[in-house]
């Protein structure tokens, strides 16, 4: 198992009273492997996260389509079994996006040294899971992307639209994401529950999936990976909070 923001949430965990001004500063980003923020995007750890937590992570997207704002979790070695649960706010998104055109790339679990070829994805994408956050305007929000399966259209399974799309409505305020990716050659499966905490119903799922080629998670980003240029104009400017990241190889984590 591994906890990451740990430097953030220790005292709350502790039940130890302390200055968030004090606490929660840009250096607790060193609690991640890496952080990039690049092309006019920013990250910064602000006060007030999730159900009480001193502090959170705050991303913008910037002006361009192509600005990246992320933390990093790497694996030391591929993960054929991954967990991840986070805490995401996306209200002022919401607030200000009109449509689908306006999204942004929020978690991508991936392992670029295995990539998938270009007669299998132009892009050679190596993300066995990418996540959008899609605004819908009149402050609605879903999640759409896909887990990487060579049994499936495309050889993605598309969640969020089209055919098995699951329940992955976001609320204004806190909501928890919980993903699950087991990697198999026709065995594999992607999991996603969204303010749910039952582990036998998520809201999203697709079984007998083929992502073995790129033969298990070897490193994690949350924040924005990029967006539609859309996005970038119009909402380009806003913050996006996440909080309380943890991974884990079995267990389910389920919500604070």
């Amino acid at each position: 198992m591994r906890i990451l923001f740990k430097t953030l949430a220790l005292c709350a965990l502790l039940g130890i009273s302390m200055s968030a001004s004090a606490q929660c500063t840009n250096a607790n980003l060193s609690a991640w492997d890496a952080t990039n923020a690049a092309n006019g995007a920013t990250l910064n750890v602000q006060a007030g996260g999730v159900a009480g937590t001193a502090c959170k992570l705050a991303v913008t997207q910037g002006p361009n389509k192509n600005g990246v704002a992320t933390v990093r979790d790497d694996m030391a070695t591929p993960e054929v079994r991954y967990r991840a649960r986070f805490y995401i706010d996306a209200t002022n998104m919401m607030a200000t996006a009109t449509g689908g055109a306006h999204r942004f790339k929020a978690f991508v679990a991936g392992n670029l040294d295995n990539p998938v070829p270009t007669t299998i994805d132009t892009k050679a994408r190596p993300a066995l899971l990418q996540m959008f956050v899609v605004g819908l305007g009149s402050n609605q929000a879903r999640l759409g992307g896909f887990c990487r399966d060579l049994n499936s259209n495309g050889n993605r399974a598309r969640f969020g639209s089209g055919a098995n799309p699951g329940n992955v409505s976001l609320q204004t305020g806190w909501n928890s994401v919980e993903v699950e990716i087991v990697v198999g050659a026709g065995t594999g499966a992607c999991r996603i529950w969204v303010n749910n905490n039952t582990e036998g119903t998520p809201d999203w799922e697709q079984t007998g999936i083929d992502n073995a080629l790129l033969v298990g998670v070897k490193r994690a980003n949350i924040g924005s990976v990029g967006a539609t240029q859309a996005y970038a104009d119009v909402v380009g400017s806003q913050e996006v909070y996440f909080d309380e990241f943890e991974s884990r190889r079995q267990t389910f984590i389920g919500q604070l």
